[in-house]
């Protein structure tokens, strides 16, 4: 991972991004369901691997309930943060960084196309998340600051970069406009609150 591969990324605060949660503990993994095999123990050694699909940028966060380092089949550079129970990250060009831990894995967030992997087993896949939100909103200012909000039956992320005062959940935004605009894709219904200020909404419905 370049630098300017770690700087595109200084974004990731301001975008929200897919969380597992600690669920299920099937093989000890949160949130997915292995079939067949155990919880670890916090002494066993694991691993986890993160791989980008393609050439977009793929960051990650994990925290696991054990130890966790640098180590395992691929190897991280030095740009990803790695403390004592977690790591976070980036790779592109179909690279992959992994890393050896203990316990079980405890959460896991994750920002564009790619896979995530668990002992060897499939823990998460994100490449087809883009088709799964077909439809664009784009909030206009006019000169002036607006304060908008808007929620949605389906999921929401940025497709654009957004100011860092904006706050965007799975389902819902809260954010501002002035001369620039802001741009959302989401999936299933939207319902646009009315704005404190000008601006012009634009939907970009996909009909299917």
């Amino acid at each position: 991972m370049t630098d300017a591969e770690r700087d595109d990324e200084s974004t990731d605060a301001r975008i929200d991004r897919r969380t597992v949660l600690k669920g299920t503990a099937a093989a000890g993994v949160a949130g997915t369901g292995l079939a067949g095999t155990a919880s670890a123990s916090d002494d066993d050694q694991r691993e986890i691997t993160f791989c980008a699909a393609g050439e977009e940028t793929f960051s990650y966060f994990v925290r696991v309930s054990g130890s966790l380092e640098r180590g395992g089949t691929y190897e991280s550079d030095e740009y990803d943060a790695v403390g004592d129970d977690f790591a976070e990250g980036a790779v592109s060009a179909e690279r992959c960084d992994s890393f050896a831990f203990t316990g079980d894995v405890g959460n896991v967030k994750l920002n564009g196309p790619g896979k995530v992997f668990v002992d060897g087993d499939l823990l998460e896949d994100t490449t087809d998340d883009e088709e799964t939100l077909p439809n664009k909103i784009t909030i206009q200012g006019e000169d002036t600051r607006a304060e908008y909000k808007f929620r949605v039956s389906g999921r929401v992320e940025p497709d654009d970069s957004i100011e860092s005062s904006d706050e965007v959940s799975d389902s819902a935004v809260r954010g501002a406009v002035n001369s620039g605009s802001d741009v959302f894709r989401y999936s299933g219904a939207i319902a646009f609150d009315e704005a404190d200020g000008p601006v012009t909404v634009t939907l970009d419905v996909n009909p299917d």
